[in-house]
């Protein structure tokens, strides 16, 4: 095992010592806690309020927000399915690859989405590294889930 670092030392001692303070803080009955309030200024009430308000908007926002969870999960699940591929233009020359992908511009399924990949450039700027990786997602989108 190494040596902790100072700053690693004193991060996990902080780390301990707000452990122990939540522990503390959960072992109190609720008479205790509202008693600490007071002590400290606080209406129990009050605060108990504005905590269940909090709570409330919390559960509000993530169920507005599910839909994101499911998008990143059907992207996570794309991506694998995509990098699992087995590459089918290794073997290709730069021309055969430019021939094919001149095909995919022409085909009314795929010319937007080819268009898109070469908004910023020209496919003669790209390299063949580039066009396989581009015929690769152009495959992609042609296939069946």
């Amino acid at each position: 095992m190494t040596k902790r670092t100072a700053k690693e030392t004193w991060d996990a001692i902080r780390r301990q010592a707000e452990s122990d303070e939540i522990d503390r803080f959960l072992a109190k009955t609720p008479a205790e806690v509202d008693a600490s309030l007071r002590a400290n200024g606080h209406d129990p009430a009050a605060v108990r309020a504005e905590g269940e308000a909090f709570v409330k908007k919390l559960r509000a926002d993530r169920d507005r927000l599910a839909w994101q969870v499911e998008a990143a999960e059907g992207l996570a699940k794309e991506q694998a399915r995509f990098e699992a591929r087995v590459p089918k233009y290794a073997g290709l020359s730069r021309a055969q690859l430019v021939e094919r992908l001149s095909a995919a511009r022409t085909s009314p399924r795929f010319a937007q989405p080819v268009a898109v990949m070469f908004r910023n450039r020209k496919p003669e700027e790209a390299t063949e590294e580039e066009l396989r990786a581009i015929l690769e997602e152009i495959d992609a989108l042609g296939e069946e889930n």
